[in-house]
């Protein structure tokens, strides 16, 4: 079996239900940071975010492959740097100016400064656990993870699909999985700390790689999808809910640390699988009303922002119950989320597009239609 014939036409616009997943790992961080984390598993949301984004980069990179014969290095990073950089500038400069006006605790170190800019953020937060960042901005140890992804995956991908085997694809992928999955296990009996094994990179981009071998694999958005079978799909989806609640209510340690982002991240892919296979059928119907599309949309300046705004209402209003706490903080993301969204994410996005589209357009084969760039 190849990739990426081009006997297939790919359909145009935004993949269905993406947003509206999007819109629940945000939730789930959001809720956990604001006071939930007994009940809201703020890191089930962060393992969502990264098989969504192994899956949406890759499906990208296979319009791209089948339409122009090869990756486009410069076009792909242009477009991660548009998407990625203009809403981390400004957040982490609002947050460096209230730190300096005590407005939240803490405050950028260099080191801590540089480390948020230029993507080795998780790996400064395991080392100097937090400090030399303000209040809040620690969150940015998921996005170097995906950066790290993003330096090595394009020409594992390029190479992949140049080869065109489903096999040969499948097996690097789960090789590269099984040797992240070992890695922690070694570091578990071998005295890594629990915030290395959680952050670190070579610790965590198994869960963006099973999204990428589903692209490759079984992509609901560029391949044939089977016909809906109505109890296949609710046991399909019954099951990996199943498996995902048990990740989360067996404590013991050492599956905590290393197993249970595996298991997780097995059981997230099959229902984004479902969740755009069937986005017009319960139970994913939902996940494409208009509130969760729109949360959907503005989840990444939420994710960067929300911490901050959450520790600093605590900071200053510590009367507060949980309640109020996370409502005002709801508001106030919601208030910093919207103008970041029409005056910076959506001219980038433009931009984006325009990119991704000469990108299809250099050497375009009959029959394919650009997916909408992330």
């Amino acid at each position: 079996m190849t990739l990426a014939s081009d006997r297939y036409q790919y359909a145009s616009g935004p993949i269905p239900s993406l947003d509206g997943i999007r819109a629940v790992a945000v939730s789930l961080v959001f809720f956990s940071h604001g006071g939930f984390d007994n009940l809201v598993p703020g890191g089930l949301g962060v393992t969502i975010f990264f098989v969504l984004s192994g899956y949406l980069i890759t499906t990208l990179m296979r319009v791209e492959h089948a339409r122009s014969g090869g990756i486009s290095y410069r076009d792909f990073y242009l477009r991660r740097l548009l998407r990625l950089m203009p809403p981390l500038l400004i957040v982490v400069a609002a947050a460096g100016v209230l730190a300096a006006v005590s407005m939240i605790d803490g405050g950028f170190t260099p080191g801590g400064l540089l480390s948020a800019l230029f993507y080795f953020g998780n790996y400064h937060v395991i080392s100097q656990e937090f400090n030399g960042m303000p209040a809040g901005i620690g969150v940015v140890w998921s996005l170097a993870i995906e950066e790290h992804y993003y330096l090595f995956y394009p020409p594992l991908a390029a190479l992949l699909l140049r080869v065109g085997r489903v096999g040969l694809s499948v097996t690097v992928l789960s090789v590269l999985c099984a040797a992240v999955l070992a890695w922690r296990y070694w570091l578990v009996f071998h005295g890594g700390s629990e915030g290395y094994l959680t952050m670190a990179t070579d610790t965590r981009i198994d869960a963006i790689l099973v999204g990428c071998l589903m692209a490759l694999l079984r992509n609901p958005w560029l391949d044939r999808v089977p016909a809906p079978r109505a109890l296949y799909d609710w046991a399909l989806a019954a099951a990996c809910v199943s498996v995902l609640l048990g990740t989360l209510l067996y404590r013991d340690e050492v599956f905590r640390l290393t197993a249970r982002y595996t298991l997780q991240s097995l059981a997230i892919a099959p229902l984004i699988y479902l969740a755009v296979a069937r986005a017009d059928r319960l139970p994913f119907r939902w996940l494409n009303a208009r509130p969760l599309v729109y949360i959907g949309t503005i989840s990444y300046t939420i994710y960067l922002s929300h911490h901050v705004i959450l520790l600093g209402l605590a900071k200053h209003w510590p009367q507060w119950s949980w309640i109020w706490l996370t409502l005002a903080g709801a508001v106030l993301a919601l208030a910093v989320a919207e103008p970041m969204r029409r005056w910076v994410e959506r001219p980038c996005a433009r931009l984006r597009k325009r990119l991704h589209r000469k990108a299809l357009a250099r050497g375009a084969a009959p029959g394919f239609m650009p997916v909408s760039a992330p």
